[in-house]
């Protein structure tokens, strides 16, 4: 025989059940409600997200806030529960926060019987704007957090609105994660709460220093890809990636491995690849951290094998070296899959055209017209283009004879590119050779 509160507990998350369907399409209407609202903030939305109040959730909820000493029957519970629904406005900067609640000041202009407010001509939708924003937590951080109510007065559903910036929306995963989820006692609780404060304070440091960097290239019109040649933003972006795929990781398989230098590689290969496709466009980095933000609420398996959705042919005899080598150690080398698999979640889309493009970003590392001009003035336009395929065709032998996953590691291209730029500009001082030289590009760990 069950407590009389489990009893009541049970019949709440059957009438949560019963009514999901209904829910689920309420939550839908109001993305799409808000979307309009925040037509003219574009710039500052990242995207708006919705969820219906999981039944586990929901039994959690009775007992922690004890709603069962308030509410005897279930539909009192139900009726009541302030985040039925949950709608999650994300935007990119702390600044943005603000902004977007403004917005929703200047149009949720009239007042309703139950004093929540609604924008003239919608009464369904109504907020509750008396509280001021944005609200402190028990934690101590901030939040715009508002209470809203969705359909006729009397009939209406319960939703709780939040507005969150990306660092925000990342702080709440990790505070969920290690604080919301452990229960159990623990010592040292203030000195825990102080690493906790600093941990945020690093975060809110991050989202100025993005901010800045946002602000600087709206003013001065000047191309991301500076910045991304500077190093900073590559190297927050690798840090980024690293921390979301080390929690993958050990909730996968319940340890992980050092991948620092894959992430440095990935880093690179992403920033140059969007500032390309929107070309150069001042919220590359804004929209590759959203991107590794929805990446945190997909499960990744790192046991299952990784597959090219059709066999892949380059055009050039580099690219093919490099992908035969690759393709077979893609799922019997485990660092190799860890890498790949990282590509691939990252990149959304075709896992064939992931594939390509990153056998191409480094040949271009090898291949920079920059590197051979002094072949080209030395030399007939015929000899050093000769003479420059054949120099990437033993790099990507010699790449394929070391084999490991640090062939393509950050500091082992920029060596092999200097060791080739100071071969290029000796070969340049002589006549071009009758006979093609060995030549020794790649070590392994023991060149330097």
């Amino acid at each position: 025989m069950k407590l009389p509160v489990f009893e009541l507990v049970e019949k709440t998350a059957a009438l949560l059940r019963q009514n999901r369907s209904m829910l689920e399409m309420m939550a839908s209407q109001l993305q799409a409600i808000f979307a309009v609202v925040f037509a003219d903030n574009a710039e500052s939305l990242v995207t708006i997200t919705s969820r219906v109040k999981g039944e586990d959730s929901l039994r959690e909820k009775i007992l922690r806030k004890r709603l069962y000493k308030r509410y005897t029957y279930p539909e009192g519970i139900f009726q009541n529960l302030s985040d039925l629904i949950g709608l999650r406005v994300e935007c990119r900067f702390l600044e943005d926060e603000a902004i977007l609640y403004q917005s929703i000041l200047k149009q949720f202009t009239q007042q309703a019987e139950d004093g929540y407010s609604y924008c003239p001509g919608n009464h369904e939708v109504r907020l509750d704007l008396r509280s001021p924003q944005p609200q402190t937590q028990n934690n101590g951080f901030s939040i715009y957090r508002i209470d809203g109510m969705y359909g006729e007065i009397g009939q209406s559903v319960r939703f709780e609105l939040q507005i969150k910036a990306m660092v925000h929306v990342f702080w709440a995963e990790v505070e969920h994660e290690i604080i919301y989820k452990n229960n159990s006692y623990m010592l040292m609780d203030s000195f825990m709460k102080e690493l906790l404060s600093l941990a945020y304070a690093n975060l809110s440091l991050v989202d100025n220093q993005l901010y800045l960097i946002y602000k600087q290239t709206q003013a001065q019109s000047e191309p991301v890809q500076n910045y991304v040649r500077a190093g900073a933003v590559r190297s927050l972006f690798a840090k980024a990636i690293s921390d979301l795929f080390y929690h993958k990781m050990r909730q996968s398989l319940g340890f992980t491995l050092n991948f620092r230098h894959s992430c440095d590689i990935l880093s690179r290969y992403l920033l140059e690849k969007q500032v390309r496709l929107v070309d150069q466009s001042p919220v590359t980095v804004i929209e590759l951290m959203s991107r590794i933000n929805k990446v945190m609420s997909l499960d990744i398996d790192f046991e299952e094998p990784l597959v090219l959705e059709k066999p892949f042919r380059g055009e050039e005899p580099f690219t093919n070296i490099l992908a035969d080598h690759l393709l077979a150690q893609m799922n019997t080398d485990y660092e190799w899959n860890i890498f790949f698999r990282m590509l691939f979640v990252l990149e959304p889309g075709n896992n064939v055209e992931d594939f390509s493009a990153l056998l191409l970003m480094l040949r271009d590392r090898i291949a920079d017209p920059e590197l051979y001009e002094p072949l080209y003035r030395a030399w007939s336009r015929e000899e050093a283009e000769g003479f420059k395929q054949y120099l990437l065709i033993v790099a990507a032998h010699q790449m394929v004879a070391d084999g490991s996953v640090q062939i393509i590691y950050e500091d082992t291209l920029d060596q092999m590119r200097e060791r080739i730029c100071n071969l290029i500009n000796d070969m340049a001082c002589h006549e071009p050779p009758k006979e093609r030289p060995r030549l020794q590009l790649w070590q392994g760990e023991d060149w330097n």
